[in-house]
């Protein structure tokens, strides 16, 4: 019975979201860690799902989610204990990422790969190279679907009135870089 909750650990490492790549991959300050993390600002890959390329609209639109909900914000990382190292062939953590709740607990569901796939921006794929099935996201009967609302009523009132301000400001803070970026290059 023990081996099988220790491949149960939402907390192994956590930290800070520093930077948002895509929808689904980050950048996270380590402030916890684990003996598979090996550097203090880790790439993280969000265990099965996938969100539309970034050069693409759909992409830079689930990159925007991503960074509205989780740039800044404490994050608790469940690492893949399927393989030793706990990454992908490109070297990034392969982790479920749970939110903080205000106190700095973890909030154990939905995980963000769940609301990243039940708000449309990202698909579900189960790939068998890791330890995570995301039938386990979903109650009986549920679908993989991102199109598909199954979505809790509090997720649902959170996406309604704060996700449009917080991606309005990430929009906002993304062209605010890009204009203090060009005026940069102009001086030099």
């Amino acid at each position: 019975m023990l081996p099988c909750l220790a491949l149960a650990a939402p907390d192994e490492s956590y930290g800070q979201v520093r930077n948002v790549l895509s929808g689904d991959t980050i950048e996270v300050l380590i402030q916890k860690a684990d003996p598979r993390i090996l550097s203090a600002l880790e790439v993280v890959r969000l265990a099965d799902v996938d969100s539309p390329e970034t050069d693409t609209s759909a992409g830079l639109q689930a990159r925007d989610f991503a960074y509205a909900v989780l740039m800044n914000k404490g994050v608790f990382l469940d690492i893949d204990d399927l393989s030793e190292s706990g990454r992908d062939a490109y070297g990034r953590l392969v982790c479920v990422v749970y939110l903080t709740g205000s106190s700095g607990q973890i909030i154990p569901a939905p995980s963000f790969n769940r609301m990243l796939v039940d708000s449309g921006y990202a698909a579900a794929i189960d790939l068998t190279d890791n330890e995570f099935r995301p039938t386990d996201w979903w109650s009986k009967g549920g679908s993989l679907s991102g199109n598909e609302s199954h979505v809790s009523e509090l997720l649902q009132e959170t996406l309604k009135s704060i996700l449009r301000p917080l991606q309005d400001a990430a929009a906002s803070e993304f062209e605010k870089r890009a204009r203090e970026t060009a005026d940069w290059l102009r001086r030099q």
